[in-house]
C-alpha cells in the first residue's frame, strides 16, 4: 500500500503541474490578479506546495519508515486537499445574473443581484447537447478531464495515504 500510495501521489503532482504549468503559461495568474473576485495567487500555490511537501514527506517515510513522517504527510495532504477544494468551489462560475430592470453596472456595484438560470440558458445548453450528439462530437473536454482525474487521483491519494498510516499501528 505504501508504494500504491506513492504513485497515486506522483501521478496527481505532475497532473496537477501540468495544469499549474498550462495556467500560468496561458495568463491565468495575471488574469486572476486583475479580477476583483480573482483567485489568491498563496491559494493556488499553497495547494501545489503542500502537495509536494506531502511527497517529499512521504518519499523520506519510504525510506526511514518513520510513523512521524507518514502522519505529516498525510497533514499535508490534507491540507493541500482541503485548499484543492477551495480552489474548485472559488472558481466554479456561478450561474448567469439577472439585474431584473436595473443597469447591470449599478447592480453590480451595489450587489443587488441574484443567481438566475433563465430559460434561454436551458435551451440553448439543450440545443449545443442535441447538436452535439446528432454530429459525433459529444467528447468531454480536456478542460474537464484533467481537473478531474486530479481529484479523483487526490481523493486515491488521501485515502492511501490514511490508510497505510493508520495501519502503521
Amino acid at each position: 500500500m505504501r508504494l500504491a500510495t506513492l504513485l497515486a501521489w506522483l501521478l496527481t503532482v505532475l497532473v496537477g503541474a501540468a495544469m499549474l504549468w498550462t495556467w500560468i503559461a496561458r495568463g491565468g495568474l495575471r488574469r486572476e490578479r486583475e479580477r476583483r473576485d480573482g483567485l489568491p495567487a498563496p491559494l493556488i500555490f499553497g495547494h501545489a506546495l503542500l502537495a509536494v511537501a506531502g511527497l517529499a514527506g512521504w518519499i523520506l517515510f519510504l525510506v526511514s519508515g518513520s510513523p512521524t513522517l507518514a502522519w505529516a504527510s498525510v497533514g499535508c495532504v490534507t491540507l493541500g486537499f482541503a485548499l484543492g477544494i477551495c480552489t474548485v468551489t472559488v472558481w466554479t462560475p456561478f450561474p448567469a445574473r439577472r439585474y431584473r430592470g436595473r443597469d447591470p453596472a449599478e447592480a453590480i456595484q451595489t450587489g443587488e443581484s441574484e443567481p438566475v438560470i433563465t430559460d434561454e440558458m436551458i435551451t440553448d445548453f439543450l440545443d449545443d447537447v442535441a447538436a452535439g450528439r446528432r454530429a459525433g462530437e459529444l467528447r468531454p473536454s480536456v478542460a474537464v478531464v484533467v481537473p478531474v482525474a486530479h481529484g479523483l487521483l487526490a481523493m486515491t491519494t488521501l485515502a492511501l495515504a490514511v490508510g497505510t498510516a493508520v495501519h502503521l499501528h
